[in-house]
């Protein structure tokens, strides 16, 4: 329960900065539709921020934050001494990669976007863009690693604010520049990325400061653990970025079938990602400190019955989410994002695909529980062999998709099979870290009673679904309505249908909410103890409020 209520506040800020992201993909949605110049500035951002989910937030946290907690179990001076020695190592090889990743940017939009090496408007797009978001990718990784430290000491709702700093200089550069510096809404888009990477740094290491704590760069670092955290971080890449990954090998193949598809896949990945991360990573931000810590100690027990806990309420949240996008898809693409650039049939493709890369929800979001066990166990390898499978499914089936869509006469719907492609490599992937998971003994899984949670949430989501089919036969979605009643709609849909969905997993045992939220309100008023024990000079640590 401890870990749901701090994935509560994650989850918090994280629909905060989502809620600003969904403007943002609709006003992008709005200034550049599908077409040549949204293909590029997704290529463009693509790059900066996969390194980012690989290098920055993902694969560096996996083998930072374990070691970095164990540190702390002894003293908060040994953590700060770890920590300045990987920071100082960290800015330097990410400046230089930065560096490098400019010059060679046309290297790097022939390998993401193969297809368009024989288009030169669309490449050399994509090649300006991608050099003025680059810099985007040390600004981010330095926001990170101090996002992992306050993570680590308990101060979970600093970086979980981070993200609605890039969407709002999104939102205001493409609201001004294009009317005070003439610049193409592309260019804009772009430039709004290394601004706001520089606001959420800033922002980060006031976090930091704070708390009290004290980094110093040291211009040779030595440090007894700072070699396990680079042998760490390539087998972490891969188990982690696995999703990311998956995206690349994506819009690869995107890139050989037509103009707009690329967008396509884009807009559909912003929209499931939003479940995506108020559940699993919100949860996974969490559950690592917390398992590292509890390993560290010899806890097994309590390790498992956290990781339990947590696996249960993701998968339950997952099957909601994953009904609810598959049902809503047409009608909520329609809503949000059939205006300005975008047409109906666009808006109607984005739906497709999205609801081809939801069908795998349930199985992203296992991994991103699961995964951080096996690291938290000091196990990086097993969660790289399961993402280097699902990789390579992946890209079989992308590959006969580009051959043989067209040949078989499904070519205007090519797309939705990638995003299909990629549901299936996650289950596999999934597959296979729960069942190694199992087979190794990382954690005692309750195996009878995750058998029992699964068929409760098959019921709850069957429930939901029909709520959902009955208010859509009640009353037909109309595309001629004005934006207004179409929101209407939409929102009176989704609010009843999660009523119903929330009321079910209450009543099945699946989530305690009721406790939860009273453990909330608990928390806030620890809190406010601990203010007030400040002032009357009292020493009060809650430090290890996970």
């Amino acid at each position: 329960m401890a870990i749901l209520k701090n994935s509560v506040i994650v989850a918090f800020w994280t629909m905060a900065s989502r809620g600003l992201g969904f403007a943002r993909d609709l006003l992008i949605a709005n200034k550049l539709g599908a077409g040549t110049a949204s293909d590029a500035f997704f290529i463009a951002l693509m790059l900066p921020n996969l390194l980012r989910r690989l290098f920055g937030e993902g694969a560096f946290n996996v083998a930072f934050v374990p070691i970095l907690a164990r540190h702390k179990a002894k003293s908060d001076a040994e953590a700060m001494a770890f920590a300045s020695a990987t920071l100082s190592w960290l800015l330097p090889v990410v400046t230089l990669v930065t560096i490098l990743g400019i010059i060679f940017m046309p290297v790097l939009v022939s390998i993401l976007a193969s297809g368009w090496v024989g288009q030169p408007e669309k490449f050399d797009l994509a090649v300006e863009l991608g050099r003025i978001t680059f810099p985007y990718l040390g600004l981010i990784t330095f926001a990170a690693f101090l996002g992992a430290v306050c993570n680590t000491f308990g101060q979970f709702a600093a970086y979980a604010m981070v993200p609605a700093l890039l969407n709002l200089s999104i939102l205001m550069c493409l609201f001004a520049l294009p009317e005070t510096l003439g610049l193409p809404p592309a260019d804009a888009a772009a430039l709004a990325i290394p601004l706001g990477g520089l606001a959420q740094a800033i922002y980060m290491w006031w976090a930091v400061k704070k708390l009290g704590l004290t980094l110093r760069f040291q211009w040779f670092p030595k440090h007894v653990d700072l070699k396990k955290v680079l042998i760490r971080m390539g087998p972490a890449a891969v188990g982690v970025g696995v999703l990311q990954l998956s995206l690349i090998v994506d819009n690869t193949a995107a890139s050989y079938l037509g103009e707009g598809i690329i967008s396509f896949l884009q807009y559909a990945n912003r929209f499931y990602q939003l479940p995506l991360a108020l559940i699993g990573i919100a949860v996974a931000t969490v559950l690592l400190p917390h398992l590292s810590v509890l390993l560290g100690e010899g806890n097994k027990a309590g390790a498992t019955k956290s990781f339990t806990d947590a696996l249960g309420g993701c998968l339950a949240l997952a099957m909601g989410s994953c009904v609810g996008l598959l049902l809503l898809a047409p009608e909520m693409m329609l809503t949000l994002l059939k205006h300005g650039e975008m047409t109906a049939f666009e808006a109607q493709a984005v739906a497709w695909t999205m609801m081809g890369y939801v069908i795998g929800l349930p199985a992203y979001i296992l991994t991103k529980v699961t995964a951080p066990a096996f690291f938290a166990a000091e196990d990086p390898m097993s969660p790289v062999k399961a993402g280097a499978y699902a990789l390579l499914l992946n890209g079989f089936l992308n590959v006969l998709i580009v051959l043989y869509a067209a040949r078989l006469g499904y070519g205007d719907v090519a797309f939705v099979g990638i995003a299909i492609a990629t549901a299936l490599g996650g289950y596999l992937n999934a597959y296979l870290q729960w069942h190694w998971l199992n087979k190794k003994g990382v954690l005692a899984i309750d195996a009878p009673r995750m058998g029992r949670d699964i068929v409760k949430m098959l019921m709850v989501g069957a429930l939901m679904g029909s709520v959902i089919l009955l208010m859509k036969l009640a009353l037909p979605y109309q595309v001629e309505w004005n934006l207004f009643v179409r929101l209407l709609w939409l929102g009176g849909v989704m609010l009843i249908s999660g009523l119903v969905f929330v009321i079910g997993i209450e009543y099945s045992g699946l989530l305690n909410l009721r406790r939860l939220a009273k453990d909330m309100m608990h928390r806030k008023k620890m809190k406010i103890a601990v203010k007030d024990g400040a002032k009357k000079g009292e020493s009060v640590d809650l430090r290890g409020d996970f």
